[in-house]
C-alpha cells in the first residue's frame, strides 16, 4: 500500500480545527493506514491564536509558504479544501509532488462564472483528483461539466453536495456519510495514480 505523506490544507475561512476536516483527515488517515499533515498558512494560525477572524492574504503569497512546507519531502501528496487545494495545484512543478487531490475545487467566486480559474489547472504535471458537490456553489455540475479540463484532472462527483459537502435531506446521507464516501474515493484514486 502506497504510503506517501500526504499534506491537506484547509479553505480560507476555516482551518484544521472545523469538524468537517479534522474528521476527513482522520477517515482518510484511517483507510491509508497513514498520517496526514495538516497544513495551516500562517493568516488562520494568527486567527486561531487571536480569535478574530480574517480574510487570507494575497494568494501568492500562499504558494511559497505551502511549498516550503514541503521541500524535506522525497516524494508526497499534496492537497486541501477549496482555497487550499487551489494553492496545492500549483506546486506540481516540484519534484516531490507526485498527486494533488482538492476537496470541492473553488472553480470561481460564488455567483462569478466568468471569473474562472481554470487556469489554475492549465499547468498540472500530475495527476489531480476533485471530489466536487453537483450543487457546488462555487463549481456547479453543469457549469464544470461544459468545460475542457486537462487529462491530468479527474473529478468524482458527490450526488446532491454542496461546497461545505453537505447534502439536502432526500439524499438520506449525513456528513459522515458523505466524508466516509470522500476517503474511499481518495483512497481508490490514489492507489490507483501513486
Amino acid at each position: 500500500m502506497n504510503t506517501l505523506p500526504f499534506y491537506i490544507a484547509h479553505g480560507a475561512g476555516a482551518g484544521h480545527n472545523n469538524p468537517f476536516l479534522k474528521r476527513l483527515c482522520e477517515k482518510i488517515s484511517e483507510q491509508r493506514k497513514h498520517t496526514i499533515i495538516p497544513v495551516t498558512f500562517s493568516y488562520m494560525q494568527e486567527q486561531e491564536q487571536s480569535g478574530k477572524r480574517r480574510p487570507p492574504p494575497r494568494f501568492n503569497t500562499l504558494i511559497p509558504e505551502y511549498s516550503d512546507l514541503i521541500k524535506h519531502e522525497q516524494a508526497c501528496i499534496v492537497g486541501g479544501k477549496s482555497m487550499g487545494g487551489r494553492v496545492a495545484t500549483q506546486l506540481t512543478e516540484l519534484a516531490m509532488v507526485k498527486a494533488v487531490v482538492c476537496f470541492g475545487f473553488p472553480f470561481y467566486p460564488a455567483g462569478k462564472p466568468e471569473k474562472n480559474r481554470l487556469s489554475f489547472l492549465s499547468e498540472l504535471q500530475v495527476p489531480c483528483l476533485i471530489i466536487q458537490g453537483t450543487r457546488d456553489q462555487l463549481g456547479s455540475y453543469e457549469w464544470v461539466n461544459q468545460q475542457s479540463l486537462p487529462n491530468l484532472v479527474e473529478i468524482i462527483w458527490v450526488e446532491g453536495a454542496d461546497h461545505d459537502f453537505k447534502t439536502l435531506k432526500k439524499h438520506g446521507k449525513t456528513i459522515n456519510d458523505t466524508i466516509s464516501e470522500l476517503a474511499t474515493s481518495t483512497h481508490n484514486w490514489l492507489q490507483a495514480n501513486t
